[in-house]
């Protein structure tokens, strides 16, 4: 589990057992501020510790739904005018207020709790950003769209498609993924 210093000294320790409890290792410092339990650690644990406020999408949604066999980049989306995140190992994309939250739901992800857009609103984030994602990683994630077609809830999709300018969006998706299903 990722600790940030913050709440270990909320819960009631000091700045010196957080100290001797790295040199014992029974705490891993990751970089300043930020500690595991366990040596090994899953980086996307730290980004949403970190970053209460992300929430993961494109590849990086694709590879926790299963739709990607791997990430090498994580992508969060936040407000416009969040902070930016200071790490090459991030992609953010900052998303206007009004489009943040639709979609947004909370899983459990390895045992540890991440925002994530769920599928119908990744499905459109994906088919918005065709041009942004490598083209082979595009078609694996819509072939297995193409998969679970029937686990979307169509109703849904449309209803969060309203929320976006672009007309062609239900277009593309019905062409790409709704009419294989």
């Amino acid at each position: 589990m990722i600790y940030l210093y913050k709440d270990l000294t909320k819960n009631g320790y000091s700045d010196y057992q957080i100290k001797k409890m790295v040199r014992e290792n029974r705490l891993y410092m990751i970089e300043k501020g930020v500690y595991s339990d366990k040596p090994v650690y899953d980086f996307l644990e730290v980004i949403t510790k970190k970053h209460p406020n992300v929430i993961v999408t494109l590849e990086t949604a694709c590879y926790c739904y299963k739709l990607l066999n791997h990430c090498s980049t994580y992508v969060v989306a936040t407000k416009q005018k969040d902070r930016k995140i200071l790490d090459q190992n991030v992609k953010q994309i900052y998303m206007t207020d009004t489009l943040y939250p639709i979609g947004k739901s909370t899983v459990t992800y390895h045992g540890y709790p991440i925002h994530i857009y769920d599928l119908e609103r990744l499905l459109i984030e994906i088919v918005r950003n065709k041009t942004n994602i490598d083209y082979e990683i595009y078609q694996t994630i819509i072939q297995n769209y193409r998969k679970l077609g029937r686990l979307l809830n169509l109703s849904k999709l449309k209803s969060y498609i309203t929320y976006f300018k672009d007309e062609k969006i239900w277009m593309r998706i019905e062409k790409e993924v709704i009419q294989y299903v």
